[in-house]
């Protein structure tokens, strides 16, 4: 998580990036809309459940509204490559 935390936070389609440093669970905003970003992947599931071992993303504005930013995607970073990772997500931020 570490890793693909300092990556988002060198792209240039990443606004913040959320991680405390610890742990598998990281979140970060883009742009506008990040539904293209979410429904990209391919690796990563898109899916409320996070935390398994498998890496998976969601945005929660879509559940909560205003009370969450837009473009506000939970990332949980599973046991995958990091490389893998990385790729699937930068395909899916390039396509956004």
């Amino acid at each position: 998580a570490t890793e693909i935390a300092r990556r988002l936070e060198a792209h240039p389609a990443v606004v913040t990036v959320r991680y405390p440093g610890f742990g598998g669970l990281l979140s970060f905003d883009v742009a506008g809309d990040p539904t293209p970003v979410e429904t990209a992947t391919r690796l990563i599931a898109n899916q409320t459940s996070l935390g398994g071992v498998t890496s998976s993303m969601e945005s929660r504005y879509r559940w909560e509204g205003d009370r969450i930013p837009v473009g506000l995607l939970r990332l949980s970073v599973g046991l995958e490559d990091v490389d893998a990772i990385w790729a699937d997500l930068e395909q899916a931020l390039e396509s956004a």
